[in-house]
């Protein structure tokens, strides 16, 4: 028997027990072209969401919380063990609490490579290097995969330079005072 399949025993049923793959049903793949372009976009699109998932801030703090009530707990069965009453034991632990929510360990540097294995960990960590990545090759946060392909792309991003310059030009217009000039004696 191999992984469930076939006979447990091979003896006396007239062979030798080999399993075999069945050949004659196989799957009917469609070609990429049949498909659509539309079906395509959505597949790239959910991909690349699954790529760049974001953190969830809410459980990163949540499983920040909890290993600070683990420490609190360990400090709290270590002082039954040494037998401290209930009030020494709980106005202990509450102060440690206050002194771990004062102290709030930073996130590791990336010399300190920590060991992650929570999703959102992985991926808050992801995005770190993600926009250390971006800013070391110069690439703008506004960036949108694949628009390089796009007709219009450097169309789009002239009048968006121009547009930035006239707001620049009104801007600096703005705050023009002509009483902050050097005056000017005729003779």
């Amino acid at each position: 028997m191999y992984n469930g399949i076939g006979l447990t025993t091979p003896r006396g049923s007239g062979t030798n027990g080999y399993v075999q793959r069945n050949l004659s049903s196989l799957r009917v793949k469609r070609p990429r072209d049949e498909r659509g372009g539309e079906r395509d976009e959505k597949d790239r699109e959910r991909l690349e969401s699954q790529l760049n998932r974001q953190p969830n801030a809410d459980i990163l703090e949540h499983q920040r919380k909890r290993q600070l009530e683990v420490k609190c707990a360990e400090l709290q069965d270590m002082m039954e063990e040494q037998g401290y009453s209930a009030e020494e034991i709980e106005e202990k632990v509450n102060s440690f609490r206050m002194m771990l929510q004062e102290k709030q360990e930073p996130p590791p540097t990336s010399a300190q490579k920590a060991v992650v294995t929570e999703t959102h960990a992985l991926a808050a960590a992801n995005q770190q290097k993600n926009d250390r990545l971006r800013a070391a090759f110069g690439i703008s946060s506004d960036y949108v995969d694949g628009s390089s392909f796009h007709a219009d792309r450097k169309e789009k991003e002239k009048e968006k330079r121009e547009q930035e310059r006239e707001r620049q030009k009104h801007e600096s217009k703005k705050f023009y005072f002509p009483f902050c000039l050097p005056r000017l004696e005729v003779s």
